[in-house]
């Protein structure tokens, strides 16, 4: 994605629509679309904290991703660990340590990464594996399937192409650039994506035996990533890092 991301402080927030986001972004589940990790953390964010005073909306900002990662149910020390960094961002552009541009580019990386489709993978394991009509073995075999093609996505093992081929098999991509989820899914559609997840993992050489996702870690690195870029766009040649 090589689009152009700019944002200024005094800059109207309707002109500013982040990647991702729908017209229901305040539902995780609504609007006859399942709303994703992606979409919760990049869409939101951006637009409270231009429409309201720096505090004020920093603080809807944080309180409203929170919000949407509830909807993963990650493991309590991942969120903990998420929530935690939310906090730090925004009491950091609260306190005027980070600009508008810096949290804009933490929405960027957070969008333009593997972060989202894996988080979309999870969410599609939540929503519909487990309230299918698979019996336990086939649940239990798209489960490893799912895992290693998060763990593709993530490690980048998994062309950006094939990725989105894969989730087009639920979901589509709508005018204004949005992944929209069906829902329902029925068993046949669902059995067509976990298919589809295996082959892109059995093409990437992802292994069978993969760890599950740290969505912390994958955050946090995120984040930094996010950081580093924008510390490097003031160095002039010949400066040190």
């Amino acid at each position: 994605m090589s689009e152009t991301f700019e944002i200024s402080e005094d800059q109207e927030p309707q002109s500013y629509r982040p990647p991702g986001m729908s017209g229901c972004a305040k539902a995780a589940i609504g609007c006859g679309v399942i709303m994703v990790f992606g979409s919760i953390v990049t869409g939101i964010a951006v637009w409270y904290i231009t429409a309201n005073a720096r505090e004020f909306g920093a603080d809807i900002a944080a309180e409203m991703m929170k919000n949407g990662l509830i909807e993963l149910k990650l493991p309590a020390d991942q969120q903990q660990r998420i929530f935690a960094r939310i906090d730090e961002v925004s009491q950091n552009f609260k306190d005027k340590k980070i600009t508008l541009e810096q949290v804009g580019l933490i929405f960027k990386e957070i969008a333009e990464g593997p972060l989202m489709p894996a988080g979309m993978s999870l969410v599609v394991e939540r929503a519909y594996l487990d309230k299918s009509g698979f019996e336990e073995q086939e649940k239990d075999a798209a489960r490893i399937a799912i895992r290693r093609f998060t763990h593709g996505t993530i490690r980048q093992m998994i062309p950006e192409q094939q990725v989105n081929s894969v989730l087009d098999t639920i979901s589509s991509v709508n005018h204004e650039n949005n992944r929209e989820f069906r829902h329902p899914v029925s068993d046949e559609e669902l059995r067509a994506f976990v298919t589809a997840a295996k082959q892109a993992a059995d093409d990437a050489d992802v292994p069978e035996d993969v760890p599950e996702v740290n969505f912390a870690d994958e955050f946090d690195k995120a984040i930094d990533e996010a950081l580093s870029k924008q510390t490097q766009l003031f160095l002039t040649p010949g400066q040190n890092t």
